[in-house]
């Protein structure tokens, strides 16, 4: 007896990893992928990031510039204000703006390597072009702040980036155990708020009162914002434009601390999680 043709509709094999695409995938350049069906790979996160976080370095420069275009000559008196201004705009938008994109989103494509490895992926393209616009700041016609100086703007960078890091781990891994939940997403916007914003609000510590330019205030590095003003402080008191004490360093470091922390508790509650689903 001959069998009947089906009249059931077909869903086509969805074209990607592990399924054969009916015509080559090409770059721009006509080649095809060595290890993968199509160029999917290549098409997904941080690049999207990345690109927007490079158009806002860019803003924060140009509006660096603007800022003394009225000027009539060029003196630290007008490009250290300047820089002030950028390097504050740079901190804001690494440590609020990246998780609110981050928050902001579908958690799904994350599940691939886990929350962690893209949190810390996302942090380390944010804090390498953001170097590009802190060691200029050493340069003479710029801000002229001694080396050391702009190297602990670097290492304050890294330690907020850890931190904010951990915290956006958490945060979507949280979202997604709850079916990208608003209120889940609103509640982690507001946690991440209470850490950027925290110290400055409760006074950091009872740190943040009037303390000379020959001590550090250690307190106001508790919070991105009013670290990178306690860093590039203005101590012309002192016969400096600025300087580092060790008490800075040594806080710097815990941030470090914090930060990596937060990755590993990060990750070690996503091993869990996954092995109470297996």
């Amino acid at each position: 007896m001959d069998e009947q043709p089906s009249t059931a509709y077909e869903q086509p094999a969805p074209i990607g990893d592990g399924y054969p695409s009916a015509q080559p995938d090409r770059d721009l350049f006509g080649k095809a992928p060595r290890k993968h069906t199509d160029w999917s790979h290549r098409r997904g996160e941080p690049r999207v990031l990345t690109l927007l976080w490079m158009m806002y370095l860019m803003a924060a420069v140009v509006l660096m510039f603007s800022s003394m275009a009225t000027a009539y000559s060029i003196s630290p008196s007008i490009t250290r204000p300047a820089a002030r201004t950028m390097l504050v705009m740079v901190v804001l938008g690494l440590c609020v703006l990246w998780p609110m994109v981050r928050f902001s989103q579908r958690p799904d494509y994350l599940r691939t390597h886990g929350h962690t490895h893209f949190a810390f992926r996302d942090g380390f393209v944010l804090f390498v072009p953001m170097q590009a616009v802190i060691w200029p700041q050493a340069l003479a016609v710029l801000a002229d702040w001694p080396i050391l100086v702009i190297a602990g703007i670097s290492v304050l960078c890294l330690g907020w980036t850890l931190i904010i890091a951990g915290v956006v781990a958490l945060g979507t891994s949280s979202i997604e155990r709850n079916n990208g939940s608003g209120f889940m997403r609103v509640l982690w916007m507001l946690i991440l708020m209470l850490v950027v914003f925290g110290a400055p609000i409760v006074g950091g510590l009872g740190s943040f009162g009037y303390v000379g330019v020959e001590q550090a205030r250690v307190g106001w590095l508790l919070s991105p914002i009013t670290g990178v003003l306690e860093i590039v402080r203005d101590r012309a008191q002192l016969g400096t434009s600025t300087r580092l004490f060790s008490e800075h360093w040594r806080m710097m470091i815990a941030l470090i601390c914090v930060g990596t922390a937060l990755l590993l508790i990060a990750r070690a509650s996503e091993v869990a999680h996954a092995r109470y689903r297996a």
